[in-house]
Formats: C-alpha cells, structure tokens, sequence
C-alpha cells in the first residue's frame, strides 16, 4: 500500500471516531432543563428600595454641599 492510502484510511477512521464521539456527547447525556420564569417583585418591595435610594442619594448630596 501507498503511504497516501494507510495516510487516508487513517484520517478517515479519525474523522469517524470524532463523529461518534461527538454524537455520543451531543445526544448521549441529553438531560431535560426545566425553565422557570422569575418570581415578580412586589411593588412594596420595588417602592420601599426606590425610596430607601432616593434617602440615601439626597444624603449624599447634602454631604457634598455642606464641603
């Protein structure tokens, strides 16, 4: 045999070894993922960070004035 023959009989048997590898990891360990939508926040919640922001933002800048 040629070497370009035991050369292509090799990298065909390559090719077809990686092909049955990544078939194997594609559809061999397909595991179901369950998909939640998250939780809504509660407007409370929403407003009472929103307020607690704006006190914290207004005693910031009454800080900086006061220099």
């Amino acid at each position: 045999m040629a070497p370009t023959t035991v050369t292509t009989i090799v990298l065909v048997l390559f090719g077809l070894g990686l092909l049955a590898m990544s078939g194997w990891a594609w559809f061999g360990s397909w595991q179901p993922v369950v998909r939640r939508s998250p939780q809504p926040l509660d407007d409370d919640d929403v407003e009472a960070a929103v307020a607690q922001l704006r006190r914290a933002i207004e005693d910031h800048e009454r800080r900086h004035r006061a220099r």
